[in-house]
């Protein structure tokens, strides 16, 4: 990929993971759940030093022209994709949760298209150390969705018959 390839790319994740922070800053901020809240301010933690790597991988390559090597992403996922991150209380009081459980819907989404740009940004690549960069990110944000699907399968029927949006048969 030319240089200018990779600048265009560059911008474009950079917009992702700005978008994903922006968004799971707001969630954190309107969450009334302090697991939720939790999760959501990690999960915008991760996505601003996403976005810092990007920027500083942008920086280089508009100075010298090359990759800097010396980039690299944090080697340490602050979420634990074990735990819940709903509270107990949460999830025996679904009704009129739409805010946390539309959340975990978009961030799904969010998460499911940076999987999909980074691995083809990484499939692009030309560079090796490029082409590993784009597949630690498409990992990091397959971390991201799939947390947040297995939280989202585990609430939604309970969360559907609270909020009587289940057919009824």
């Amino acid at each position: 990929m030319e240089r200018d390839g990779l600048l265009d790319v560059l911008r474009r994740a950079m917009e992702v993971e700005r978008d994903g922070y922006q968004f799971y800053a707001l969630a954190a901020e309107r969450s009334a759940d302090a697991g939720a809240k939790d999760t959501f301010a990690r999960l915008a933690a991760e996505e601003k030093a996403h976005y810092g790597a990007l920027q500083r991988h942008q920086h280089a390559l508009m100075e010298t022209g090359a990759w800097d090597v010396s980039v690299l992403l944090d080697d340490a996922h602050t979420l634990d994709p074990s735990p819940e991150i709903f509270s107990e209380g949460f999830r025996r009081r679904l009704r009129g949760k739409h805010l946390e459980m539309s959340a975990l819907s978009i961030g799904i989404l969010l998460e499911k298209n940076a999987v999909e740009f980074y691995l083809q940004a990484a499939a692009e690549a030309t560079d090796d150390a490029v082409r590993s960069f784009f597949r630690e990110l498409a990992n990091w944000e397959d971390g991201h969705y799939q947390m947040l699907l297995r939280h989202d399968e585990a609430l939604k029927e309970d969360y559907w018959n609270e909020n009587r949006f289940s057919p009824l048969l």
